[in-house]
């Protein structure tokens, strides 16, 4: 009898060691599912209400671009027509399945009522904003080697950002201020920005707007963060989690 109840004791120890692994493991999977949903590889982070100076950890030069799934080239003249010039913007993969929104902006020496014989020069352009990206973990970077990104629809711009921002409350405006101190440098006429780029944790598009500033607001289509279904991993680690929550059953009959 003693040998029995000894023998039972252990296998009953052996079980319930096995059974607090698998729970852990199920635990886990619970916990960090959510997160692999949550990733931003590029950039300084950005919440509702931030500010952020892009210099140092912003810059992304020389990082993977991701693969490109879509790109829009939309050229804009202010409603006064002191300017003129063209919003790229563009999505990209990364590897881990976010996507970036990439944006540049070119300005022209030449607009409807600037830059001509007799005319003054075109105004430079000051800010640049992007909608809507509320409910989205965002982060901000910007980038020098735009000629590399995928799809040749990026140029190797020379004008930076002074800093970034995102509004307060609902943090649906990204922004990017090129007249912003410590040292402000606009877009001048016949200048391009460098890239400009808005890391999520989004893993879907859909169209949105971007806009260019230079006392007025000149708004043109564009690319946004949509809702979309669960990434493949996060499918993974679901069906790991139902794979051990079944070894616990098992192993609770055999208990039994």
């Amino acid at each position: 009898m003693n040998r029995f109840l000894k023998n039972f004791t252990g296998r009953t120890s052996t079980i319930g060691r096995r059974s607090l692994v698998i729970s852990m493991l199920v635990l886990g999977v619970v916990v960090f599912a959510p997160m692999a949903s949550a990733t931003i590889l590029n950039g300084c982070p950005a919440n509702p209400g931030d500010t952020v100076v892009m210099t140092g950890g912003c810059d992304a030069t020389g990082g993977a671009f991701g693969t490109l799934l879509a790109s829009l080239s939309a050229p804009f003249v202010s409603t006064l027509g002191t300017n003129s010039g063209t919003l790229v913007s563009a999505v990209y993969r990364e590897a881990g399945g976010t996507l970036d929104f990439y944006y540049q902006i070119t300005n022209n020496l030449t607009s409807t009522n600037c830059g001509h014989a007799g005319q003054p020069a075109c105004d430079p352009l000051n800010r640049e904003t992007d909608t809507d990206f509320s409910t989205w973990m965002t982060a901000l970077a910007t980038r020098t080697d735009g000629n590399l990104a995928p799809g040749g629809v990026f140029v190797a711009g020379t004008v930076a950002p002074g800093t970034g921002d995102r509004n307060s409350g609902s943090g649906n405006v990204v922004g990017f201020s090129f007249n912003a101190p410590p040292f402000p440098t606009p877009i001048a006429p016949g200048m391009t920005s460098i890239v400009l780029i808005i890391s999520t944790d989004a893993r879907n598009f859909k169209a949105g707007n971007a806009s260019v500033i230079d006392g007025g607001v000149t708004t043109v289509a564009s690319f946004e963060p949509a809702a979309g279904t669960p990434e493949p991993a996060s499918f993974a680690l679901l069906g790991l989690g139902l794979l051990a929550v079944g070894g616990i059953r098992r192993l609770s009959k055999t208990s039994r």
